[in-house]
């Protein structure tokens, strides 16, 4: 009987070679012939092959590997020859079917006397890095769009201040006359205009949530409002018109925010056209209901469902939608979701997804109840009524026709009206008539000095000055100044009337 002889093993790895698994760089070396003899398991992955198998020809990395510049793994390899470090870029497809962004580095490798002998390619994969590096170049572009947008509304504000007060003007001076309605509808066009502009900036807005019971049906008609304006023409849009439901408690502008997002992708996923539809309804979620979901509670919700007949996804792709900085959109940031997600819980709900490719899909946004209101006691008063007075007035506004138009209302109420173009200019009228003057009413963004650094002089001047804060932009932006002096905010554009009760409610809180 013969003994068999024991099959003959592979040699095992060096000490070396055996640590070199253990990075996540790819790691290969090429003869002087351009045949790999070695790649560590990275680089395996990356190429799509066996990290034990030698790859004879150059060319086989051409099909693999697409350098930057269009150079092939040839040009490459000949460049380390002349023993320069050749660094760029290149791209692969995965052994999972993924693109890979690569950062290669190709350096020459000599023998003990200096001869080339070879070359080592490096590769490390940057794809998540690089798309990260977009999404914030993309996240302050947006940023900076945004800013951009707030200062054109306020200044779009500015001028619908001067349209709206001269039309009331002219309005009161044709009572009776035919123009007396084309005037109206002046006043109706620039009233629209101002709620499209405070849609705009309630969408861009960086503030504080402010929570109360709200109203669905109000949240809907202002998102229905936008999408009717924003919508494509191949793109039919269905929503309830009235609902009779409980009000949720949340920031009104937060979940119409959180809706517009949704409707917006909806759109995006119907570039040849369809149909977008929102439901609202109320449903009773039972314990029994929940139990994969222990972290959300039973009891009454209010639910919103975003439906549209799109392109819809892949089961992969709806894995990841509400992860922060994943999109499928060759522009997008990947944050739009994942804010969604985020604003919905914040109100103790929880949003679902239905899709499947080329079948649409539904979001469905599940918000709790709220508690019944409590009843406010409003004291009744003839809301048609314009206050005037005889006391002096500074108003302060770098604005030359707001400046304009505020004076001639104020002097229509019977005030004395003294102006100022902008902060020094005030300080410096304030001191020389500190006496007369009864109140300020001081815009908060002005060149060089803003009203927050007029406001701190007026008080040195006087303490108990009293002051009206005037500004297209939302409260937040005087939250400083609103807090440390205790004032009234005034949002242009305002009505006669608006400006006359806050002027009036001001100086009479004083003679108490």
């Amino acid at each position: 009987m013969t003994k068999e002889s024991p099959k003959k093993q592979p040699p095992e790895k060096s000490l070396p070679l055996r640590a070199l698994d253990f990075l996540n760089d790819g790691v290969m070396i090429a003869d002087l012939q351009g045949k790999i003899i070695y790649a560590d398991a990275a680089m395996g992955r990356m190429l799509g092959v066996n990290p034990g198998k030698v790859i004879e020809q150059p060319v086989e990395l051409d099909g693999r590997f697409q350098f930057q510049g269009g150079l092939s793994f040839g040009d490459i390899a000949k460049a380390s020859e002349k023993e320069d470090v050749w660094v760029g870029e290149a791209t692969c497809i995965s052994d999972d079917n993924h693109a890979l962004l690569l950062d290669v580095r190709v350096s020459p490798l000599n023998d003990s006397n200096g001869g080339h002998i070879g070359s080592m390619i490096v590769a490390r994969d940057v794809t998540r890095e690089r798309s990260l590096e977009k999404q914030v170049l993309q996240s302050q572009q947006m940023e900076l769009v945004e800013n951009l947008s707030i200062g054109i509304a306020h200044e779009f504000k500015n001028l619908l201040t001067v349209i709206m007060a001269y039309a009331s003007l002219l309005q009161d001076q044709m009572a009776g006359q035919p123009f007396q309605k084309d005037i109206a509808k002046i006043l109706d066009a620039a009233q629209t205009a101002n709620e499209l502009t405070g849609r705009l900036l309630s969408v861009t807005r960086h503030s504080a949530p402010r929570m109360e019971n709200v109203d669905i049906q109000v949240v809907l008609n202002d998102v229905v409002a936008m999408l009717k304006k924003t919508l494509p023409r191949n793109v039919s849009l269905f929503a309830p018109e009235k609902t009779s439901l409980p009000k949720v408690h949340t920031d009104p502008v937060v979940l119409y925010r959180a809706l517009l997002n949704l409707c917006l992708n909806a759109r995006d996923a119907m570039p040849d056209g369809g149909n977008l539809s929102i439901e609202v309804d109320l449903v009773k979620v039972e314990q029994e209901d929940l139990e994969r979901w222990p972290e959300r509670m039973p009891g009454s919700y209010i639910t919103i469902s975003v439906t549209d007949t799109g392109h819809g996804m892949a089961q992969d792709v709806k894995q990841h939608i509400f992860e922060p900085f994943f999109t499928t959109k060759k522009a997008g940031t990947g944050l739009g979701l994942s804010v969604v997600q985020h604003t919905i819980r914040a109100m103790g709900g929880w949003v679902t997804v239905y899709s499947e490719q080329n079948l649409g899909a539904c979001f469905r946004l599940y918000i709790p109840t709220a508690k019944p209101d409590t009843p406010v006691v409003v004291e009744e008063r003839d809301i048609e009524a314009i206050p005037g007075g005889t006391e002096t007035i500074l108003v302060v506004d770098d604005d030359p026709l707001a400046l304009s138009i505020t004076q001639r209302l104020l002097h229509k109420s019977g005030y004395t009206v003294w102006t100022a173009t902008g902060g020094e200019e005030a300080i410096n009228t304030y001191k020389q008539h500190a006496s007369k003057i009864d109140i300020v009413l001081l815009d908060v963004v002005m060149p060089y000095v803003n009203g927050e650094e007029v406001y701190r002089e007026l008080v040195r001047i006087n303490p108990k000055v009293a002051i009206l804060v005037v500004s297209g932009f939302t409260p937040k932006t005087a939250e400083r100044l609103l807090k440390v002096s205790g004032a009234r905010f005034l949002s242009k554009p305002f009505s006669r009337q608006k400006l006359a009760v806050e002027v009036r409610t001001i100086l009479d809180a004083r003679k108490k």
